[in-house]
């Protein structure tokens, strides 16, 4: 019986971490507590371009909240704030945006890796298609 047990606690956890393309595949912490950190611009892509020095000149980040907000400091003069939430599988992260100037915005994100100190995401917006590599800041 502790056998069956243990092989059902294993099961689970393996069928709870198979969420995305790139990992992991196994998690003992779930997705929001994997989002929720400060994380760092490791990579942007922008339409295949390389815009990284962009990010990575101005200590650009990325903080998602546990309340669901977010701030996305992107410069100096500039950040915008999100209200966030996962689709019913965690492979989509839904952004409602908004910036000091009054300026609303949606925003959806296919989360290719979520681990506790590595985030990878594509987003198309428009004609516009983002890679974003962001790492534990």
């Amino acid at each position: 019986m502790k056998n069956l047990i243990v092989a059902a606690l294993v099961f689970t956890m393996f069928l709870s971490g198979c969420y995305y393309e790139d990992g992991p595949i196994v998690s003992l912490r779930s997705p929001k507590s994997r989002l929720v950190n400060k994380w760092k611009y490791e990579k942007f892509l922008m339409n295949g371009q390389d815009i990284t020095n962009t990010y990575t000149s101005n200590s650009a980040w990325v903080e998602f909240k546990s309340d669901n907000s977010a701030t996305f400091h992107e410069s100096s003069t500039y950040e915008y704030y999100a209200y966030w939430e996962f689709d019913d599988d965690f492979k989509t992260l839904y952004l409602d945006c908004s910036d000091t100037s009054g300026l609303y915005w949606s925003q959806d994100y296919e989360i290719l890796k979520l681990r506790n100190k590595e985030l990878w995401m594509t987003s198309t917006l428009g004609s516009v298609t983002m890679r974003v590599e962001l790492s534990e800041y």
